[in-house]
């Protein structure tokens, strides 16, 4: 199923969170959020997740601070690469936070933009695109700034991972309506929309305590049945790689191995090619050996120098 973001924004805040403090505050882990287990290598257990924060220009012309993690060969490139106040485009999926009702995108791609903040376009700086199942009624509630909202809860299952649930609303009047006339619990629906995260401080005994809050906001959807679910592909260059199953590709199949290679010249992550773990390995397998064999180039220009020709 369809789970992606892409954001455009400016690097606030860097840290980084070993395994014991991650399982204590960070992301759910497979276990809670499904009652499968999802297999994990020794590195990604050891490996400490690195956190930074983005301030993003929402559609609506607000301003909303959006949570980043990542991990492994991803996270030491962007510690390495990344200051602070710089601007970024950041590709990837979403994660609930533990213990908590902001939710985190887990980076798969991120480049830096040499764009100034200030000209940052705010219809393509957030988009959120996923297909989920409606899991609860279509309720009104009450918003200060805006009355008339709708909300609703959307699950938007991934590989090994069953039900994870996002909270969605619906500010636009017209839309609501539309919700209203169309929609129902149960329904499958390709949503369209934006991250935001709002900060809440509460005083409670004398104490303040700050509580982040993320939402989905919707400004479009397509109703699906099943048969049309999968056809739907992600966000710009997120496209699924392979649209019907794949077991095995020789490394001598170049044609096919550039598939799973992107702009920079990195192999995709699982997430964009949407292959079970088995076949992922497998294709990275292929992919290092024909670089080995001199039948794919390491660096992206190389690759660009060889089409050409």
């Amino acid at each position: 199923m369809l789970n992606k973001i892409k954001i455009i924004g400016k690097i606030l805040l860097n840290e980084i969170k070993d395994e014991s403090e991650k399982n204590d505050s960070g992301l759910v882990s497979d276990s809670q959020e499904t009652e499968g287990e999802v297999e994990k290598t020794e590195n990604e257990k050891r490996e400490p997740w690195f956190y930074f924060s983005v301030e993003v220009l929402c559609p609506s012309g607000s301003l909303t601070i959006l949570r980043c993690i990542a991990q492994g060969e991803m996270a030491e490139r962007i510690k390495k690469e990344v200051k602070k106040d710089e601007v970024v485009e950041v590709c990837g999926y979403l994660r609930n936070e533990k213990n908590s009702r902001q939710i985190l995108i887990r980076v798969v791609e991120f480049s830096k933009s040499n764009i100034d903040f200030e000209k940052i376009d705010e219809v393509n700086s957030n988009q959120v695109r996923l297909i989920g199942k409606i899991i609860t009624d279509l309720q009104a509630t009450e918003n200060k700034s805006n009355p008339e909202t709708l909300s609703f809860r959307l699950a938007a299952p991934r590989e090994g991972v069953k039900s994870p649930l996002f909270f969605c609303r619906v500010n636009e009047k017209e839309l609501i309506s539309e919700f209203n006339e169309k929609l129902k619990k149960s329904d499958v629906i390709l949503l369209e929309g934006y991250l935001q995260t709002q900060k809440i401080l509460e005083e409670k005994d004398g104490e303040k305590k700050i509580t982040r809050i993320s939402s989905i906001i919707c400004y479009g959807f397509t109703l699906l049945d099943n048969d049309s679910a999968n056809v739907f592909g992600p966000l710009d260059n997120l496209t699924r790689i392979v649209k019907e199953g794949i077991e095995y590709v020789d490394y001598k199949d170049v044609v096919t191995l550039r598939k799973f290679i992107n702009r920079q010249g990195r192999i995709n992550h699982h997430q964009y090619t949407q292959l079970v773990a088995k076949t992922q390995r497998q294709i990275t397998r292929a992919i290092k050996r024909a670089r080995q064999m001199a039948l794919l180039p390491y660096t992206i220009i190389e690759q660009n120098e060889e089409i050409q020709k």
